[in-house]
Order: structure tokens, then sequence, then C-alpha cells
């Protein structure tokens, strides 16, 4: 490598910590270079476009899960639905949270007349999910025992209220292929379900008694 002090004054010894000085800045210089070469292959197109987005201050464009968002929030308030369904983000999976009262009679799995009709509508909106994201539909359930003819249990009822969503919604062969259902019982609820003397929290037992549609 070349020095850049002047010939004259590195053979009089008076500059020569220029010498290693400027070897260092330069060898520092090579060092960030390799790094950030192999650094850039490892980001994604996509992000690496955000990221210079951001830098300039510009409007990042949106995800397909953010607009998917946008488009379910556009229509859960078109609906005027906004107390009994929830749509959030949690990093780049998205959760629709539908309430067990808007699709089911009490203790039902089959969803009744005004609830296949908001399913009817939603899946309109659920069929512009883009591939490769799947569509998850999990039924969940609060503590309360539950034993009829029809139904063994709460596994049972969270299984069934699941699978009867998924036909209620009628989607098309290629979002079926990369649909998975998923039953929880009262395994996952929001909120506790009884206090601390084991008494039933009635309300928060209503918030646990819902369906979950998970687009991740």
């Amino acid at each position: 490598m070349k020095s850049i002090v002047p010939k004259r004054l590195a053979e009089s010894g008076e500059f020569l910590w220029l010498v290693s000085l400027s070897d260092l800045m330069m060898l520092l210089f090579i060092f960030f270079v390799v790094m950030f070469s192999y650094s850039y292959k490892k980001i994604k197109k996509n992000d690496f476009r955000q990221l210079v987005a951001e830098i300039r201050h510009e409007q990042v464009p949106k995800t397909p899960v953010d607009q998917l968002k946008q488009n379910l929030t556009n229509w859960v308030n078109e609906q005027k639905l906004q107390d009994q369904i929830s749509v959030n983000k949690v990093d780049d999976t998205l959760r629709v949270e539908i309430k067990d009262k808007v699709l089911f009679s009490s203790g039902e799995f089959m969803p009744n007349k005004s609830g296949t009709e908001i399913l009817k509508l939603l899946a309109k909106t659920l069929e512009s999910i883009p591939s490769p994201y799947q569509l998850g539909i999990e039924g969940h359930t609060d503590d309360s025992p539950v034993h009829t003819d029809a139904i063994e249990d709460n596994w049972d009822l969270s299984a069934k209220r699941a699978l009867w969503v998924m036909y209620s919604l009628n989607l098309s062969a290629a979002l079926s292929k990369r649909t998975v259902l998923m039953a929880h019982g009262d395994n996952d609820p929001i909120v506790p379900n009884r206090d601390d003397k084991g008494d039933p929290l009635p309300e928060n037992q209503s918030k646990n008694r819902r369906v979950t549609l998970r687009i991740f």
C-alpha cells in the first residue's frame, strides 16, 4: 500500500507516526466497506428500501399485512362492529378478534343467521390475503364447564366453532389450502376468568369467549 506521506518527510523520520495513522485509517475504511457489503447481502430488498425511505423522511410503502389491516378496519367501521370486532397487528401477524355473541347463540357452535351474514361479508376482504400468508381460525371459550348431547367439553366447543366459522366463510380453494384450524378451549384467555377467590368474573368470561382470525 502506497504511503500518503511525502518521501522527503518520511526519510527524515519526523512524521513517521503519520504513516501508521494513515495505514490504520485505510484498513478501517476497507473493514467497514467489507462489513457493509456483507450486511447488504443479508438485508431484504424491501427492508433496504424501507430504511432508505425512512432516512429520506419519505412515506414508507405499506406491507401486505398493513394494507389488509386497513381494509379490515374500514370494513369493521362500515358495519359498525367496533365494539364486537377488533383488528390488531403484532409484528407481522394480524389478529381479528370476534366476540362469540356476534356469531353464536349461547352454547351453540353453528353460527346464527346474522353471524353467517357477517362471515360472508368478511370473507370478501379475507380473500385478498396474499400468498404465502396463512389464515388461522381459532376457537376460544371461557372456563365454565359445558356438556350437552352435542358438545363434550370446552375443547370440543372451541373446535366445532372454528370449523363452522370456516364453513360459513366459504373460502376459495386457493385460500383454503392456506387455512388452519385451532382449538384452544379455555387455555388462552385474554383476561382472568376468575378472581383470587375463584369466583367467576362474567365480564372477563365474555371477553374470553371469542373466535380469532390470525393472518400470519
